[in-house]
């Protein structure tokens, strides 16, 4: 057996070790890529989210299996429905005004919302800065940058 030969089988041996073992990435957390409509149901069904809005303030958020969803903020709590429309996830609640959101995953564990561009009308594409960004709270978040708390 030639070198080559040898280094070709060691490489592939230690990729499907790293596969066996969950250290591999798979194919859909690739930063940035829009989770397809298809997929968003299955993310987010009976999960809660933590998350942070791009203006620094935290939330968390649980989307039930019944489609209805429970809100958490600093500054109370409120009620309502989710679903998914026109390839966007939409949370609407029962005391303040909801919307539809364009999803990227970030990683295994992160998911950034963006609203649709304003000017762009019924078949507008996702705004160019981000809304919030959130992460099962089950899992550790793989958000490129951690929130913090100042004191």
């Amino acid at each position: 057996m030639s070198r080559l030969q040898r280094d070709w089988i060691r490489r592939f041996a230690l990729l499907a070790a790293a596969g066996a073992l969950g250290l591999a990435a798979p194919l859909s957390a690739t930063a940035g890529e829009r989770v397809p409509a298809a997929e968003i149901e299955g993310l987010f069904s009976g999960v809660t989210l933590d998350g942070i809005y791009n203006n620094g303030a935290f939330f968390s958020e649980s989307y039930n299996v019944d489609g209805t969803i429970r809100y958490h903020d600093m500054d109370g709590s409120d009620s309502g429905q989710w679903s998914v429309r026109d390839g966007k996830f939409c949370t609407f609640y029962d005391s303040q005004e909801g919307a539809c959101f364009f999803v990227e995953r970030d990683g295994g564990n992160c998911f950034t919302f963006f609203a649709p561009e304003e000017s762009g009308g019924p078949n507008a594409g996702p705004a160019k800065d981000w809304t919030s960004r959130g992460w099962d709270r089950r899992k550790p978040s793989t958000c490129k940058t951690a929130p913090e708390i100042h004191l």
